[in-house]
């Protein structure tokens, strides 16, 4: 017989086997499909985030450039000034190519509706160094320098479609911005496909269109103002490829020369005392922290799966013990040992086959449900797939586990006394899995299951302290709206008093409750600013917001000690501000925070601003563990006609009702942002109210797991031992014995399980908690509950199998029925 024809007929068999045990076969299907698919979507991330390479030009050696200074004794990372960058783009010693990057937003004024659009201001090489992939056109030309004014504009697909109709022959038209160079517009000359992700260190990777960096209005081209170098921002960066064999502490020493060769221009200005580079591999910037958050998914996917495997090898115990009859007929028949671990073999490999295929086609459309989920809210979304790399990984794990489960059958089996099987009628010819492999078996259990709820009973409380702090700030009812007049060279004063006009229209509205001038601060994004004592000290940087006199009472946000502002100040006459209780005892730590109303601190424009009140803490939803609380208000200055407006109860505004409202006083009126203060903070919430649900989930998944696997284990063991236990009830033992028995077996390993787990959360915990205080905290009374119940799902699953014994007769017992 040819080897094919004889796996062919092993094959058949095992089938055949398989097929006479269909509750068998759909427990290991349905159990390891499930955890697998779960496993999978998670390796996806993580293969995504660890393995697979970025679809950029050479990642080992793109680097990314930003900077830090100092100011007196305190320093701030990663908000970058034009000059800076602009030195280092100009000159260094280290890069082979080099370009800046920054973020902004802009208003397409010769486009319907005046769409408002997030835009960049790249160098040519963007489209080069990202492999940046064209429907139509091409990129910036490279030969372009920053002295000279550069009119094109490229497009995405999706702003191509809506705006253009997908017309094929767009390049060539004009775009034309408000406050953009030159009355003459912007040539588009190409067209992004709609598979590219930007990178999402800049805006979560949010973008429509693509200026050239020389049409920055910020820093370039600009006779009327020079952005001074304490004028610093966010997703201003340098994105370089390092010359071959170059290292980043090399680039450090060569950029930090280069600075310091312009030292005079920057030291003392604003109070800066110190500047220096921050070269950090392209990879990790692009990831942020969130290749931590991967990892901790892939722990607790781990941790299913261990659960998982534990739940179905009790299965394949009580498989052994079905299949004996059938192994000992084989044996009698001249089978070797080999040949019936084959057997067995083949029986564990096509439930793995099936489970291993049936969890890569959930994982398909998990990945789908995934990317919806995290799109815009974690980096690479887009690069994850079932690729090769998680194909291969499925392979390896479909063999592991077929070999683990027909290990575990093989060690039942007894080869010794297989011939004997068809004259004893199947004694001994399958060896009892031990008391102390039962112990260890639910005591493991227990001690996975327990560590997964307490780390996912963390993460929820993270995340249900951010949903349930107060913000300090109401948000129904609310709309910010942004509006300006282009080309308006009215003074400050004149654009007050239309302010007021507007804020007055506004507020007559049958449909507004109430006005107020100001800024926003329940956006995605926060402003900094540091204060400068009258000694000259400066102090950490803290998230700022411009506000008008009633914003206060609109908002509901509680003036602590102090007065609001004054209409002096929203004009510009004088000089106030604000401070959060934070900040006031941040600023005086050992006084009495009152005291600092009436103190005086440089800020805006390196003015001298006095205190006159102290609000309660703004505690924003994303920035909360950087800031504290933390928060100071500006006058908002009506450079821009900025309000915040209550509706009525039940209406829904738009900006196109606000511009309506307001174009009888004003038809030169362009809207530049229109939020939903309600849905801007939801937004703010989104992943947090997600993780919640996923951890959740998670929880009571893997109780449910670990409950199942206590249950088979003890049936399994209860079910070999039914004439033991039949004989001490027949002679009288009492229900107490019986559950003492049990306690002694079941009961001690899960709560040595337990107090393992909790052992090791606690010093996990405590050793961590620098590293993981963005991503968990140890909530006591959260944790005290999960426990509890944890307990009682498993105290269920200990004695129930014994319960169901008891109901039984002792004669039946004793007849094994």
């Amino acid at each position: 017989m040819s080897r094919l024809t004889k796996t062919r007929s092993q094959l058949r068999l095992a089938w055949a086997s398989l097929m006479n045990a269909p509750g068998f076969v759909t427990a290991v299907v349905a159990t390891l499909a499930l955890t697998l698919a779960t496993l999978f979507v998670v390796l996806s991330l993580v293969n995504s985030y660890f393995l697979k390479p970025l679809d950029i030009f050479d990642e080992s050696r793109m680097v990314v450039v930003e900077q830090q200074t100092t100011y007196q004794e305190n320093t701030s990372s990663g908000f970058q000034s034009y000059q800076s960058i602009v030195h280092w783009l100009k000159n260094n010693q280290s890069f082979e190519q080099t370009f800046m990057i920054n973020a902004a937003e802009q208003v397409f004024s010769n486009l319907d509706g005046q769409p408002k659009e997030d835009v960049l201001y790249v160098g040519a090489e963007y489209f080069e160094l990202l492999n940046t992939p064209f429907l139509l056109g091409q990129g910036f030309n490279k030969g372009d320098t920053l002295e000279e004014v550069d009119n094109s504009v490229i497009i995405s697909e999706n702003f191509w479609q809506e705006h253009f109709d997908s017309d094929p022959n767009v390049i060539g038209k004009t775009l034309k911005t408000i406050g953009g160079i030159g009355n003459s517009g912007y040539t588009i000359t190409g067209v992004v496909a709609g598979h590219f992700s930007p990178p999402y260190m800049i805006k979560a990777g949010s973008v429509e269109a693509w200026f050239p960096t020389s049409s920055d209005r910020r820093f370039f081209h600009t006779d009327d103002w020079q952005s001074p170098w304490t004028n610093t921002f966010g997703n201003l960066k340098l994105i370089a490829v390092l010359k071959p064999g170059i290292t980043n502490e090399q680039v450090k020493t060569d950029l930090k020369a280069q600075i310091d060769s312009i030292k005079p221009e920057w030291l003392d200005n604003g109070g800066i005392t110190d500047i220096n580079p921050v070269v950090t591999p392209y990879r990790e910037v692009e990831l942020g922290n969130n290749d931590q958050l991967s990892l901790m998914m892939l722990a607790g996917a781990l941790g299913l799966l261990v659960i998982a495997v534990l739940n179905v090898s009790t299965l394949f115990f009580s498989r052994a013990l079905a299949q004996h009859k059938t192994l000992a007929l084989q044996a009698v028949l001249g089978a070797k040992r080999k040949t019936l671990f084959n057997s067995i073999l083949l029986q564990s490999l096509i439930l793995m086959s099936i489970s291993v295929s049936i969890a890569l086609f959930l994982s398909v459309w998990g990945i789908r449900l995934f990317k919806v989920l995290a799109e815009g809210r974690l980096p690479l979304v887009n690069s994850i797939a079932v690729d090769t790399n998680l194909v291969l990984i499925a392979i390896v794990m479909c063999i592991a586990l077929a070999y683990i489960f027909s290990i575990i059958t093989a060690y039942l089996i007894n080869y010794k006394t297989l011939n004997q099987q068809m004259q004893n009628s199947g004694k001994g010819g399958i060896s009892q899995v031990s008391g102390r492999t039962v112990r260890l078996l639910i005591g493991v259990q227990m001690f996975v299951a327990a560590l997964l709820v307490s780390f996912s009973v963390m993460v929820v409380s993270k995340s249900l302290e951010t949903i349930n702090r107060p913000l300090g700030s109401n948000t129904e009812n609310l709309f910010f709206a942004q509006l300006f007049q282009p080309n308006n060279n009215s003074s400050l004063d004149e654009r007050y008093v239309n302010a007021k006009k507007y804020q007055k229209i506004l507020q007559d509205n049958e449909d507004i409750k109430g006005v107020a001038l100001g800024h926003s601060p329940i956006t995605a994004r926060q402003t900094a600013n540091s204060l400068t004592d009258v000694e000259g000290n400066s102090t950490i940087f803290f998230p700022s917001q411009g506000v008008g006199v009633e914003y206060f009472d609109l908002v509901g946000t509680k003036i602590l000690a102090g007065r609001t502002f004054s209409e002096q100040a929203v004009r510009g006459e004088t000089n106030e501000m604000l401070v959060s209780l934070s900040v006031a005892k941040w600023l005086l730590p050992n006084q009495d925070h009152t005291n600092i109303i009436g103190q005086n601190y440089r800020g805006l424009q390196d003015n001298m601003y006095e205190i006159i009140g102290i609000t309660e803490d703004f505690n924003h939803p994303k920035y909360y563990d950087e800031s504290f609380g933390r928060h100071i208000w500006w006058p908002a200055q009506p450079w821009s006609y900025m309000f915040i407006i209550e509706a009525e109860p039940g209406v829904k505004l738009t900006g196109k009702q606000v511009l309506n409202i307001l174009s009888d006083a004003s038809t030169n009126l362009t809207l530049w942002q229109f939020k939903d203060s309600q849905q801007e903070y939801d937004n703010l919430l989104y992943m947090s109210r997600l993780t919640v649900v996923l951890c959740c989930t998670l929880a009571l998944f893997t109780l449910l797991l670990a409950a199942i696997g206590i249950f088979g284990v003890l049936s399994y063991n209860l079910g070999l031992r039914r004439y033991e236990f039949g004989i001490r009830m027949a002679l009288g033992a009492k229900k107490a014995r019986l559950f003492k028995l049990m306690s002694k077996e079941a009961v001690l390993p899960v709560l040595i399980g337990f107090i393992l787990a909790l052992s090791v959360m606690i010093v996990g915990y405590h050793s961590l908690q620098e590293q993981l205080v963005s991503w968990l905290i140890l909530d006591v009374r959260l944790q005290l509950m999960a426990w509890f119940i944890t307990l009682i799902i498993a105290m269920f699953a200990c004695f129930r199998p014994l319960l169901l014994l008891i109901k039984a007769k002792p004669m039946a017992a004793l007849r094994n029925e």
